[in-house]
């Protein structure tokens, strides 16, 4: 029986909630006894503290390990780089060789689940597709041409609109698309013009374990955990609480190409860390009752900070910085999981500390964080969602 293979640029030992996601997805078909194996690159981030996972080298360009019984093929890769120009080589490379496994190992497969981060990965669904003959399940997690553009990273109009098509093209010609919101679906039928038979909606999910422990909910300390780059703009926030005198202490914790400008408003009430281990975070944030998701206000349906639903496991009331359009405000909005704040409003910047404040409020944040991490994004839930694909 032919295998089925799961393609994504992480996976663990990457101790990144990203590749975790996909590693523990991969689990649960294993459980399912599917015969399934990834192909993935070297650790981009920190390694996990497993003294259980070895990745043994094949050869210069491959190397190999195991995650809950899964086989990984890994390849040889540097650790990310914050620098652009660097990353798209760093992206090419990787490219070229899983291309080539592919290409060598296409009689091993009979399809394969592709997830989207680098943006670069909708040439190999379209590889996937039309050279290799092979079913391919593509999963979309940000429609990057449009954060390009929104957010003027390239200067370089004439290019976004091509890798926009070409981004266009490749999500059409996959057997089932898969984004994590309905919002993004919504666009992808309006303004792509895309099809809405394959269009699949499976949100994203913990890869951790629901934590038993609740926050202090007398504490005004908050955290944010992950990148620190143009996207997520929390240097905007942090104007913000300085210019409006907010009396909560903020913990950041992460890396990224705006690291360095962060760590000029270092105070007393805010301190910068560099990026640790889950373990570490969990037990230096165990107490903190809220969690900072930031996006920048131009981005709406286009991303979802991942990072919401790590927050959740950690039983974390959301203090979500975004467009009130957003598909993350919309989440967190429906459920009744936090406050979403406008920072162009001074209004709902000040109401949303007021809310904060209050003790009656927090409780039932948390008891909806709780029905939520029961139900709505349940782990097993949204593997067999996946499962269904096939």
């Amino acid at each position: 029986m032919k295998k089925v293979l799961f393609h994504s640029l992480t996976i663990p030992p990457d101790n990144v909630s990203t590749g975790m996601l996909v590693g523990e997805i991969a689990a649960g078909f294993k459980k399912q006894n599917v015969e399934v194996e990834v192909l993935a690159s070297t650790p981009q981030y920190n390694v996990l503290n497993n003294e259980f996972t070895t990745i043994t080298k094949i050869n210069k360009n491959y190397s190999e390990s195991e995650y809950k019984n899964v086989r990984i093929v890994h390849i040889n890769s540097k650790k990310k780089s914050h620098k652009e120009g660097k990353r798209i080589f760093q992206w090419a490379h990787f490219h070229y060789y899983s291309l080539l496994f592919l290409y060598k190992s296409r009689n091993d497969y009979e399809q394969i689940f592709i997830f989207s981060y680098p943006p670069t990965m909708n040439i190999v669904s379209l590889f996937v597709k039309k050279v290799l003959k092979l079913k391919v399940n593509y999963s979309v997690w940000e429609l990057y041409p449009e954060i390009a553009s929104e957010l003027k990273l390239f200067n370089l109009p004439i290019l976004i609109s091509i890798f926009k098509k070409l981004d266009t093209y490749s999500m059409k010609n996959t057997d089932n698309l898969i984004v994590n919101s309905p919002e993004l679906k919504e666009y992808l039928i309006d303004k792509r013009k895309l099809s809405n038979k394959n269009i699949n909606v499976i949100t994203h999910f913990s890869p951790y374990e629901i934590s038993s422990k609740l926050p202090n909910l007398q504490l005004k300390k908050m955290f944010y955990a992950g990148n620190l780059g143009k996207p997520q703009n929390l240097e905007k926030f942090i104007q913000t609480m300085l210019d409006n005198n907010i009396d909560w202490m903020l913990d950041i914790y992460g890396a990224g190409t705006e690291y360095e400008k962060i760590k000029d408003y270092e105070n007393d009430n805010i301190t910068l860390n560099s990026h640790i281990s889950r373990q570490e975070l969990i037990t230096n944030v165990s107490d903190l009752p809220v969690a900072v998701v930031s996006l920048d206000s131009r981005i709406t349906v286009e991303g979802f900070p991942g990072k919401t639903f790590d927050y959740l496991s950690m039983n974390k009331i959301l203090l979500s910085v975004s467009n009130k359009d957003s598909a993350v405000a919309q989440f967190i909005n429906k459920h009744n999981l936090g406050i979403n704040i406008e920072l162009d409003s001074k209004k709902s910047f000040l109401d949303a500390f007021e809310k904060l404040a209050s003790l009656e409020y927090l409780k039932q944040t948390i008891s909806n964080i709780k029905k939520v991490n029961e139900n709505q994004i349940n782990k097993s839930k949204i593997i067999n969602d996946y499962f269904e694909l096939l």
